[in-house]
């Protein structure tokens, strides 16, 4: 049967009569038509943003890279802790900096590097004693400021370790403060602890020159995959960061030392991917750093960044259960570390550096806006 429109018409006259002679009828049909409008360009905007990329010449859509940090929140089972800050930290700090024999003029140069210590300190260390929280801070300021002044203290952290081995004095007051900070580890987290906290900063002074110069160029086979590990701990401070976990005045040597020590591999591993995870999007965006760990890591095993972001973020979430387990026979270990792990996130959500809160994290947005 043939299409006939003035039959159609003819047929629904009524229909067409009730809603021209109805202004009620008329209103709401007009308001029905308005929000499928408003509907169809909010989907619009939606589809658009899903598939934009995280940042241009990047493979990452932005719903790929929140997604991936939205499930890893919900896996881990974060929660954005009550913290309460020492407001005095700042201050002591900078006075332990001076003490020490930082100069002035230096402690003024590297007032970001220490409000970033400040804040690194309050929320991944919230369960340690203020004195332990000082030292810590104190030393993250350290080794903050050195990662940004590697380049006009090359020459005195090549020779670094040589003049701490024959007792010589270091020419720069930061590293002249930075050794005198060095001798008080011990007090804080015992013998072994301590040896382990300088051996690690000797680590991270040499590696620091290295990854100046490292580049794109640095030519590694898949067999030689567990360099990315190796390296990055060294440049990221990793072990030091990790002994932070065990004060002596909360877990003595002579008491925990056997209770805790093999989780500090895994701990180690923890702060390295955390990192990786919530600072490639600032890594993104930001240009002429050295490549980051994701891109050597997808290059080298010749995946994408998204499956180098999907992988460590299964490794990232298998650890910190790792972790969970290696102290659930013990209750205060355990919350400490539960503390540690939350605040260590928490850091990375609530710091503008890594500017998460412009993307589509709740947690991120949430963590932010409480200015910790």
């Amino acid at each position: 049967m043939p299409f006939n429109l003035g039959s159609l018409v003819s047929s629904n006259a009524w229909m067409f009569k009730v809603i021209f002679t109805n202004p009620n009828m008329l209103l709401i049909i007009l308001i029905i038509v308005f929000a499928l409008v408003k509907y169809w360009h909010a989907s619009q905007r939606n589809t658009s943003a899903s598939s934009s990329k995280l940042v241009p010449d990047c493979q990452l859509t932005k719903k790929e890279y929140e997604d991936i940090i939205n499930s890893f929140l919900q896996e881990i089972s974060f929660k954005i802790p009550v913290l309460s800050c020492n407001l005095e930290l700042k201050r002591q700090v900078r006075n332990r900096l001076k003490s020490q024999g930082v100069s002035a003029a230096v402690i003024e140069q590297i007032q970001v590097s220490i409000e970033t210590g400040v804040k690194i300190t309050s929320c991944t260390y919230s369960f340690a004693s203020p004195p332990i929280q000082e030292a810590i801070a104190t030393y993250a300021s350290y080794v903050i400021s050195i990662d940004d002044l590697t380049s006009g203290l090359s020459k005195d952290l090549q020779i670094y370790t040589t003049k701490l081995t024959l007792g010589q004095p270091h020419q720069h007051t930061l590293l002249r403060g930075l050794t005198s900070h060095l001798s008080e580890q011990h007090n804080f987290f015992g013998s072994f602890g301590g040896d382990m906290i300088i051996k690690g900063t000797l680590e991270f002074i040499s590696s620091a020159n290295i990854e100046k110069y490292q580049t794109e160029s640095l030519r590694l086979t898949r067999d030689a995959s567990d360099y990315l590990f190796f390296f990055r701990a060294k440049t990221g401070v990793a072990e030091p960061f990790a002994f932070f976990c065990f004060p002596e005045d909360t877990h003595p040597e002579a008491t925990d030392l056997e209770k805790y020590i093999s989780a500090v591999p895994s701990i180690m591993l923890f702060l390295g991917h955390v990192n990786d995870i919530l600072s490639f999007y600032k890594e993104e965006i930001k240009n002429g750093d050295s490549p980051s760990f994701l891109h050597s890591h997808s290059k080298l095993h010749n995946i994408t960044s998204l499956q180098s972001l999907r992988q460590i973020k299964t490794e990232t979430v298998e650890v910190i259960q790792k972790l969970r387990n290696i102290f659930a026979e013990d209750e205060l270990l355990l919350e400490h570390i539960e503390k540690f792990i939350q605040g260590y996130v928490l850091y990375h959500l609530s710091c503008t550096r890594y500017k998460l809160s412009e993307l589509n994290i709740p947690e991120a947005i949430e963590a932010t806006r409480r200015d910790y």
